[in-house]
This record gives structure tokens, C-alpha cells and sequence, in this order.
């Protein structure tokens, strides 16, 4: 590869890097992103306006999403918030069946102008950095960059950039006979090969069914607004793995023992491992409760994290039963992170004697502390129990949660609820056995060894790797 020194003397590239505008997308990419700068890499980072001032501090160059791409997922997933596109009813929908909703408008109706915010940043870069080659790093669920390998017009005066890398920050949609669709309503993996290729089979032909409006309307999208060439192979079915193929190479968040087995992957995909904690800022952890001095003491108190990301904000689904599971445990410090600045739980709910409530905190800032973490099986939320090795209990049902969560108990890292809103007793047995100083030795076991895994990677150098290869 050649020592850094050697590299610092040629030109290093521009990089632009590309993220759907969900904060659980956001993040991780950010993360990634913001090690460049400090390289010196000049590095561009296209996002949503609501997270302009944490993209400018990470060190990265801020550029807009243009028109309906710039989404504020806060707003989004706000009940009955006035800049939400969602109807009424998508609030009584299950978590399965609002993520359909999500595909239309967060993905497919924002697809051209997602593509134009590409273009955008492309002109200004060049403007400023027309000696330098541009290197795109764009996370794989952002769909705006799906048509650059779909041959579109393209703007004759602008370089095309020659390699492209994919930045997967969840379980990738790349098809392979063992594994079915990762957002279906997937069934436990099969140990028995035979038994699993049929599984994945029956999974792939439902998800085609259940997402055929979704497949015509990003077809819609891509060949007559965007006016990509079509040659009736490119897309086969909507998540067929479009946006990861093409790439120079497909970089992967995580960790092999998390993954399925199956028999190989494309040409180019390499896993990165997990990113590593943040380590405490100089001045201290931001925000930072009151009682937090009471978490750094607690030796002899068990501590279980809990929290349910920025999207599923009804604390009465994971984040009360669990409280309240917990509360006639004396030698259990339950801590509850809320997940956005300001939010409060219900004044109705009676916070018991053993937790403790917060709006915001860094789950780096407390899972070094936890025993158990409790969440409801974000991708992001397993990758953060991983890099500090916590066994979990995790519920979810939306999105890709309901897969991850179904990894957590393959793994064997975790204990899967089954429900998006538990019960109390639920939670209370699977926390407890987690916990449990004989019980809990395999999960704690399994999350270090995965740990291990993680720590043997060199995430942000892997990823500095894949750039130099994509210009030489």
C-alpha cells in the first residue's frame, strides 16, 4: 500500500461524500467522513440543511440537498407535524407497512431531486477544485446517486469521477440465493442449507410482490424524470441491489460474525469492522445530566441502557416497560435516553427510585457503564454494543429492525423480543437473564468476542485504503 509519507506527496483527491438525509444515515457516514480532513484531504459532504452546522464542525465542507431531498426526519417523524408529506393514517399503520410509506416519499419521490443535488456539489467542487480528482463516497441507501451508472444525461463540461465507493452503514441489500430480502418480515435463519435457500427464495418472491408499486414508481423516477437509458437488466425488482453494484468498492460497517453465512460476495465488498467508540472530549461529554456522577459510581449496581433512536419516539413502546420492568430491581440502575434534545417523558409516568431519564446523551458517553442495552434493533444501536462488547435485548419491527434483531439472536450476542412494544414481564425475563452473572456469560461471551472482531479491523484506515486504490 505504501507508507503515508510516500502518499502525502502526491495530490491527494477531493472527496464528496453522499448521505440519505435519516440521521441513522447521517451519523456513521459522518463519522467516516470526518476523519478525511484531518488527512487533508479536501472533503465535501452533501447533506440535509437541519444538519449543516454538525457537518461543518465535523471539518467537512457543507453542500445542500436541493428541493424535496432535504429532509428533516425529525419533522418526518413528528405526529401530525405540518412539513410531514405523510397522510393521517400513517400513524396507525404497523412499523412493517409504514416503512412502504417511508420508501415513497424519504427514497423514490425525492430521487431527482437527490440526483441534482449530486450534479450541484459536482459543479461547485470543480469550480474550486478543477486539479484535484473526485473521489464519490456515497452511503448506499442514498438513492440520488443510484442513475450515475444508469447512463443519464450528464453535464459534458464536468469530469465524470472514474471510481465510485459504496459506504454500506446497515445489513446490504446485495441478493444472494442463501440470504432473502433484509426488510422483509424475515423467519430465523435456517441452519440447514437446503432449508435456507428455500426460505430465502419464498422471502424474495413476497418482498417482489409486497413492493411492486414501490419497484414502478422509482422506474417512473429513473427513466423518464432523471431520463436514464434503459436497458431491462439494470433493475429487476425494488432493493435488487442496484446501488451497490458498479462500485470500485463497497465498503461494509460491521462485523463478519454478525453476518449470515453465505458463499461469496461481489467482487470488491470488504468489511470495515465497527467504527470506534468516541473517545470523551477534551472539556467533557456535551450535555451531560446531573446525576450523571451517580452512573460513574454505581459499583454495585448493574446498569441497563435503554433507548429507541430518533424515529420511534413513543416512549410507552420500549423505553416505560422497560423502566418499569426494572423497578423493583435495588441492585439495577436503569438509565433512559430519550433521543432528542428536549423530549420528556409523559408527566403521568412516575419515574421509579432505580432510573434515571435523560433527552440526549452519547451512547459512547454510557454504554461503557452498561451491563445490558436495551434498544429496538437499529443497525447503528447494534454496532454501538458491539464496538463496546454489551449484550442486548432488542424489539423492533420497521425498517431493517426486525432483521438486525433477528441477527442479534443468531450472533449470539443479544435476546430478541419479538415485539416492536413488548411486554413488561417480557422485558424483565430477558433483561434479567442477560444480566445474570451465570445466565448472561454467553451473550457477554459473544458481544466481547464480536468486540475483538471489530477492534482487528482498522476502520478509518481501510476506508483512507479504498481511496488511494480508486486513484491509482
Amino acid at each position: 500500500m505504501g507508507s503515508h509519507a510516500e502518499k502525502d506527496k502526491k495530490t491527494k483527491p477531493t472527496l464528496l461524500f453522499l448521505a440519505h438525509p435519516l440521521t441513522g444515515h447521517i451519523t456513521p457516514t459522518l463519522r467516516i467522513a470526518s476523519y478525511f480532513p484531518v488527512r487533508g484531504f479536501p472533503t465535501y459532504f452533501v447533506g440535509p440543511t437541519t444538519h449543516a452546522e454538525r457537518i461543518t464542525k465535523s471539518g467537512c465542507s457543507f453542500l445542500p440537498l436541493l428541493g424535496k431531498a432535504n429532509v428533516d426526519d425529525l419533522a418526518y417523524y413528528t405526529p401530525n407535524h405540518p412539513s410531514s408529506p405523510v397522510s393521517a393514517g400513517y400513524w396507525s399503520l404497523p412499523w412493517r407497512d409504514r416503512v412502504l410509506e417511508d420508501f415513497k416519499h424519504l427514497w423514490i419521490n425525492t430521487l431527482t431531486d437527490a440526483w441534482n443535488s449530486f450534479l450541484s456539489a459536482l459543479e461547485h467542487i470543480h469550480g474550486l477544485e478543477r486539479e484535484r480528482e473526485v473521489v464519490v463516497i456515497t452511503e448506499s441507501m442514498f438513492f440520488g446517486f443510484t442513475p450515475y451508472y444508469l447512463r443519464p444525461p450528464f453535464p459534458s463540461h464536468l469530469p465524470r469521477p472514474r471510481k465510485t465507493i459504496s459506504l454500506s452503514i446497515m445489513v446490504p441489500f446485495i441478493p444472494c440465493p442463501e440470504v432473502g430480502p433484509g426488510w422483509h418480515d424475515t423467519l430465523p435463519f435456517d441452519p440447514d442449507p437446503e432449508g435456507q435457500l428455500q426460505l430465502a427464495e419464498k422471502q424474495r418472491q413476497e418482498w417482489q410482490v409486497k413492493t411492486r408499486d414501490l419497484y414502478l414508481r422509482l422506474r417512473e423516477r429513473l427513466y423518464k424524470e432523471v431520463d436514464c437509458f434503459e436497458t431491462g437488466e439494470d433493475l429487476n425488482y425494488f432493493l435488487d441491489g442496484v446501488n451497490y453494484r458498479h462500485h470500485f468498492r463497497v465498503l461494509q460497517l460491521g462485523v463478519p460474525g454478525f453476518f449470515y453465512p453465505r458463499q461469496k460476495w461481489p467482487t470488491g465488498f470488504k468489511f470495515i469492522g465497527v467504527l470506534p467508540p468516541v473517545k470523551e472530549p477534551e472539556g467533557g461529554w456535551p450535555n451531560l445530566p446531573g446525576w450523571w456522577e451517580e452512573v460513574k459510581k454505581a459499583t454495585d449496581k448493574k446498569v441497563v441502557v435503554v433507548a429507541q433512536g430518533t424515529v420511534e419516539v413513543d416512549p410507552f413502546d420500549l423505553i416505560i416497560p422497560t423502566i418499569e420492568a426494572l423497578a423493583s430491581r435495588e441492585d439495577v440502575l436503569t438509565v433512559a435516553v430519550l433521543g432528542r434534545k428536549g423530549a420528556k417523558l409523559p408527566e403521568v409516568f412516575k419515574v421509579p427510585g432505580n432510573a434515571r431519564v435523560t433527552d440526549y446523551l452519547h451512547y459512547d458517553a454510557i454504554l461503557p457503564y452498561g451491563k445490558a442495552w436495551v434498544h429496538n434493533g437499529g443497525y447503528g444501536a447494534v454496532q454501538h454494543g458491539i464496538a463496546h462488547g454489551v449484550p442486548m435485548v432488542v424489539c423492533g419491527e420497521g425498517q431493517d429492525k426486525g432483521d438486525n434483531c433477528k441477527r442479534v439472536v443468531w450472533s449470539g450476542i443479544g435476546i430478541y423480543l419479538g415485539k416492536p412494544k413488548p411486554e413488561i414481564r417480557k422485558v424483565k425475563e430477558a433483561v434479567e437473564k442477560v444480566i445474570d452473572e451465570g445466565e448472561g456469560n454467553a451473550y457477554r461471551k459473544r458481544a466481547r468476542e464480536l468486540r475483538e472482531e471489530g477492534r482487528g479491523l482498522d476502520c478509518f484506515g481501510l476506508a483512507e485504503r479504498a481511496v488511494w486504490e480508486a486513484v491509482t
